[in-house]
């Protein structure tokens, strides 16, 4: 049942003088109804009143956008879009993303493009491509398995990268600007092997179209997460574990639209936590950090 304020009890709740409520009835901008000779406020209007007057800081355009729209620019990940996708029909408004890759998408949030980057790179790449005048949320949403991808009924011998240098293998290649493009260099790095002396193909824009292509034989082996190789009924040779996070500005975190979002991702991602995902881990699931530097006395 609705709950209905006095004149008294609304100055209060809203933390105004009744001269300045009374004031606003008259000008017809406060919902309230006159019952015998008493103003009584409908509590529900009057918190839908203060929304409708709340001003959120804004990115320009970006920040504007959010009452319609919340773009999401960064790394390429199968479990979030299938979270973004079911987020899709039932939301208010829709998630539009791209798969652009982590470095891509902190420039984009940096340069006001973007609501929010899903990004799987040091979070020092955040501060610097992203961070604002006001900062950053970084919010982890999982661990995944990062590996190898190969086929190896094809007769293929993938011991790790060292084994496709050493054969001239074709390794199928992610775009520049993703994570897993730099995870590769770092590898091979400490390996000691020149990325330029490896046969590569591509740029592929998602792990799924990195795997079909292994599937393909249009590569031998190509760096991506686990679902991804079994989805495409390939072989895994885990590299490494590595956390994937969302950032977010702090100007937008407080949006209406936002805080619907995240909660439903947060709660999805808890769901299937709770049954279990191949080659994703959710130890630190909802762990927050931020680019925000603490005022000091």
């Amino acid at each position: 049942m609705p709950e209905y304020l006095t004149t008294r009890e609304i100055a209060a709740y809203l933390r105004l003088n009744e001269k300045k409520i009374y004031a606003l009835v008259a000008r017809g901008q406060l919902p309230a109804a006159r019952i015998s000779g008493k103003w009584l406020f409908p509590k529900h209007l009057i918190d839908q009143w203060v929304e409708r007057n709340t001003i959120y800081p804004t990115r320009g355009l970006m920040g504007a956008m959010l009452d319609e729209m919340l773009i999401q620019m960064g790394s390429d990940d199968w479990l979030l879009s299938q979270v973004e996708e079911r987020y899709r029909t039932v939301g208010e408004i829709p998630v539009v993303a791209a798969r652009v890759g982590s470095l891509a998408g902190l420039r984009a949030l940096g340069s006001g493009a973007a609501h929010m980057t899903a990004y799987h790179v040091d979070n020092v790449h955040v501060r610097e491509l992203a961070g604002g005048e006001q900062g950053c949320y970084m919010l982890h949403l999982f661990t995944r398995h990062m590996g190898l991808m190969y086929d190896a009924s094809s007769g293929a011998e993938v011991t790790g990268l060292g084994s496709i240098a050493e054969q001239g293998m074709t390794l199928a290649r992610r775009q520049p600007e993703s994570g897993t493009y730099h995870l590769v260099g770092e590898l091979l790095a400490e390996l000691g092997i020149d990325p330029d002396g490896i046969k590569g193909v591509g740029a592929f824009p998602s792990h799924l179209e990195l795997a079909l292509a292994v599937r393909n034989g249009r590569a031998d082996a190509g760096v991506g997460i686990r679902i991804a190789a079994e989805l495409c009924g390939l072989d895994f040779l885990q590299l490494r574990s590595e956390p994937f996070k969302l950032a977010v500005p702090v100007e937008f975190t407080s949006h209406p639209q936002m805080v619907r979002f995240l909660d439903f991702l947060l709660e999805d991602l808890g769901r299937v936590a709770a049954e279990g995902a191949a080659g994703y881990d959710f130890e630190d699931l909802g762990k927050i950090e931020t680019t925000v530097k603490k005022k000091t006395e």
